[in-house]
């Protein structure tokens, strides 16, 4: 809608700790802002004035009446096209902020005296780490943990170490700082460098380290002599971003606890050519001796490419939350059918749809990828291809059973999903790997009788979120296998990690409409992955702790649910999902969780009595619960559902006409990592009057109308609110 003048709309903000690199721009509805696309965003100016140093400013001429936007802090970065933005933290409202130009306008100035303080809008603290936007956009991760440093002639083992990596590219001359020095030899002078010549700009930006094994384990500055490390005790991840992933090496420094230079290493581009992997770096003294050797391991995370249309900021859910009652999770749909008998068969159209029907706020479900990489829907990496075995003389009549080829005829075999393509899997005779042993107690996995498409196993991503019942949302455990303690890797020789999630990330983007979506996963790099390659949907942790039920992961990330948390604090995710064995012992993590203004999910087989449940929901209030044969026992109706029938309802009585709203519900909310502002924060902004907190604020307005009217029992739905 335009305005019937033009109206120039000011912008200013106050941003704490910036670094000298970094700037601060605004992204918005307009053209002129980008239209929420972060590499046409406009960049603000930074105050003159010594005593407002921390403060940015800008302005623009609007014709629409309605302006909406959001800051973030970028910097650039050099590729072989030119200089690109890259967006470093952002405002992860789930509602950008919002004027009225004409309406707030005086004399055709709109916003004047109006300062903001990046990252707090309405009372609330809501920024999130950017995601990859450029195709030629990585994020390096390098961790340091276990036995990493080894010294070779030092009989005790040195403590407090300290570590420090730092990025450069092989093709431009390394500052003094970034070569090893030597005390004999002359080096052969290098070309001269034309300084004028734009290539020679940086193409990473600084390393960042966070300490997992720190109370507070999120990403800082390195100190000129790194950082502590104890061999065993502690656990570092090393963080860059860079456009040139081809030529991006680390220089590796180790200091003795005194701070004194003990020796350094290179790691160079040929030894991170995978997306992932461990190396093992000698480090030397300055006379070139050999002194010990660092282990590192190291994730490449690549940008998507597998979208049509770039990510735009106008919404995001990826730090929404609604702190209400506990979702209920409709484990695998249904429920696990193939040990525990749920009325339907696990992880198909019919079993979701089921959950949905029966109550379900959400459903979560197993995605993994097919031979020709189609992400399907299916819990373990292996079936069993049942093979029926020649007699000598000829095959089995085609009059005998499945039963009596069970018991006389058949062998099974083995085989990864990964290794079978989609139409495979919809025509072999498969059984559940449990079946030979267990006959009696295992549901078979494919039936001889003719099924319904919607009964059958393998239903693909995209059938999922096309077929069920759009008002459930999805809880995407994206299965990827890990090495387990005993030595043994659940399913070796998989995808590579990116092509991977990529897959999987595109069909949610592409298809998922206005339904509710969160991702999870056991593995912590692909908790990493999905949260770094996207910035709209959050993610959780699965985290299985200490265990004696299940075999636990070797990777130490895994080993307990206080290491999830800070795992996930450090890595930016939304929450953790905890395994219900280890919370059962000690409830101490979801404290913890709690305290970093985390989501905490429950999962595990003690759901499935049903004073756990209310233990989780009612004592420790946990954000969900994940458990099987969803509203079997106790019929229950989708909270979504009834919060927005509840609304109409109290609305209708109030004789105030309905809110038109998108067609799917996008329910409000508070932003996770609530807290006020600072005191210069409130003495410089001024009463939000936006549109955008109305809605916001909607269901506050709606519990006030129900006091108003005596209406009892009205009871918010607890949501994340993805779309």
């Amino acid at each position: 809608m335009s305005v019937a003048r033009p109206v120039r709309v000011h912008f200013a903000v106050d941003v704490e700790n910036l670094q000298s690199h970094q700037s601060v721009y605004v992204v918005g509805s307009t053209d002129v802002l980008g239209a929420w696309e972060a590499k046409r965003a406009m960049p603000l100016v930074q105050d003159p004035d010594r005593n407002y140093s921390m403060r940015w400013k800008g302005s623009i001429m609007s014709e629409v009446d309605q302006l909406k936007f959001r800051y973030f802090i970028g910097y650039n970065l050099m590729s072989d096209q030119g200089e690109k933005l890259i967006v470093d933290k952002w405002e992860a409202f789930l509602h950008p902020r919002s004027t009225l130009c004409s309406a707030e306008s005086r004399n055709g100035e709109c916003r004047v005296d109006r300062v903001d303080l990046f990252g707090y809008y309405a009372g609330r603290k809501c920024v999130s780490d950017g995601w990859l936007q450029h195709p030629d956009e990585n994020q390096i991760l390098l961790r340091l943990h276990g036995n990493a440093l080894k010294f070779y002639k030092t009989a005790k083992e040195r403590k407090n170490c300290r570590v420090k990596m730092t990025p450069l590219d092989v093709r431009f001359k390394a500052p003094p700082s970034g070569h090893i020095s030597f005390s004999y030899g002359e080096d052969e002078e290098d070309e001269e460098e034309d300084p004028n010549n734009a290539s020679n700009k940086c193409t990473h930006s600084a390393t960042h380290v966070a300490v997992l094994s720190d109370p507070r384990p999120k990403f800082y500055d390195q100190e000129e002599t790194g950082v502590v490390f104890n061999n065993n005790k502690d656990y570092l991840v090393f963080r860059t971003h860079c456009l040139a992933a081809e030529f991006l090496a680390f220089y590796i420094e180790i200091f003795s606890e005194e701070r004194k230079r003990i020796g350094a290493c290179y790691a160079l581009p040929s030894a991170l050519q995978d997306a992932s992997g461990i190396i093992h770096l000698p480090f030397i003294n300055s006379s070139g001796r050999p002194i010990g050797q660092v282990s590192i391991e190291y994730l490449c995370v690549r940008a998507l490419t597998r979208l049509d249309e770039p990510q735009l900021m106008d919404q995001t859910y990826c730090r929404h939350w609604k702190k209400r009652n506990a979702l209920e999770v409709g484990h695998r749909g249904a429920g696990n059918s193939y040990t525990k008998f749920a009325m339907a068969r696990e992880n198909t159209i019919h079993s979701l749809n089921t959950a949905a029907k029966n109550g379900a706020d959400y459903v979560e479900f197993d995605v993994q990828l097919t031979k020709d990489r189609i992400a399907v829907i299916y819990h373990d990496f292996h079936v069993l291809v049942s093979v029926a075995r020649r007699d000598g003389h000829a095959l089995p009549p085609p009059t005998m059973t499945r039963e009596q080829l069970d018991s006389s005829n058949l062998d099974f075999h083995e085989l990864p999903v990964k290794d079978l393509k989609l139409s495979q899997l919809k025509l072999l005779m498969l059984d559940h790997l449990s079946f030979p042993q267990k006959k009696e107690n295992v549901k078979k996995l494919v039936e001889v009788s003719e099924e319904e498409e919607d009964f059958k196993p393998f239903p693909t991503l995209v059938e999922a979120l096309t077929k069920v019942d759009p008002d459930v949302g999805f809880n995407v455990e994206v299965k990827y296998p890990m090495m387990q303690n005993n030595g043994e890797h659940e399913c070796d020789h998989y995808f590579e990690r990116n092509l991977f999630v990529d897959i999987i990330l595109a069909d949610v983007l592409k298809h998922a409409a206005n339904r509710r979506i969160m991702f999870s996963s056991f593995d912590p790099d692909i908790c990493s992955m999905v949260a770094t390659k996207q910035n709209k949907y959050p993610v959780l942790f699965l985290c299985v702790g200490e265990t004696q039920r299940y075999t636990p992961f070797q990777d130490q990330r895994t080993s307990t649910s206080m290491t999830a948390v800070n795992f996930a604090v450090g890595a930016d995710l939304l929450g953790v999902n905890f395994n219900s064995e280890d919370l059962l012992k000690d409830p101490m993590p979801v404290k913890k969780a709690n305290e970093f203004g985390m989501v905490t999910f429950v999962w595990g087989e003690d759901l499935d009595k049903k004073e756990n449940i209310n233990y989780f929901k009612k004592e420790l209030g946990v954000d969900g619960v994940i458990y099987d044969r969803i509203g079997e026992e106790e019929r229950r109706r989708n909270v979504f559902i009834v919060e927005r029938e509840q609304k109409r309802a109290l609305l209708s009585c109030s004789g105030a006409s309905t809110p038109q709203r998108a067609p799917s519900p996008s329910p409000v909310s508070s932003e996770n990592n609530n807290t006020s502002p600072p005191l210069s924060a409130k003495l410089t902004r001024n009463t939000q009057s936006d549109s955008a907190l109305l809605e916001e604020n909607e269901d506050d307005e709606v519990e006030g109308l129900a006091d108003k009217l005596n209406i009892t029992g009205f009871q918010s739905a607890p949501m994340v609110s993805i779309k």
